[in-house]
């Protein structure tokens, strides 16, 4: 692992932290949001060290296990505002774009991801779920975007 995928690793990770503190301080107050944020952060480094070491044994399984995590963070996020069964439609499309998003950018759409949702959980509580919905959208297909330009870049003219 290089110096810059450890660098995206840490801040996603610290990012993903801070939302789950910011979303979680009314309700549990600031120790108890605090321990969980601490937790999340947790969790998003472990699992993009599982991938990290998935990827060196095969292409599928990190793949398998991206779309697993892809859909067991949507369907607890998107379960309180839409219900059972139209949250495991969400979860079920989430992890089929962010999997077939993962063979073109790699970590950059599991990245793309976590923003994705960090917004849409900072956004839920201020706007009805369907803008929250349609900006959670938007910021997962922009980021995609700007990872597949960054790869055409680096692909082009570093290499």
């Amino acid at each position: 692992m290089d110096s810059s995928l450890a660098i995206l690793i840490g801040g996603t990770a610290v990012c993903a932290g801070a939302v789950a503190y910011l979303v979680l301080l009314r309700d549990l107050g600031p120790r108890r949001a605090a321990g969980a944020a601490g937790a999340v952060t947790i969790g998003i480094t472990a699992s993009f060290l599982l991938m990290l070491y998935l990827a060196t044994l095969a292409l599928p399984a990190v793949v398998g296990f991206v779309a697993v995590f892809a859909a067991g963070v949507a369907y607890p996020v998107f379960l309180r505002d839409l219900g059972p069964r139209r949250a495991g439609v969400a979860a079920a499309g989430a992890a089929a774009v962010v999997a077939a998003s993962f063979l073109l950018v790699i970590y950059l759409a599991v990245i793309a991801f976590i923003a994705a949702i960090g917004v849409y959980l900072l956004l839920r509580v201020r706007v009805r779920i369907a803008p929250a919905l349609v900006l959670m959208a938007t910021t997962l297909g922009g980021l995609l975007a700007a990872s597949a330009l960054v790869f055409w870049v680096s692909l082009t003219y570093v290499m």
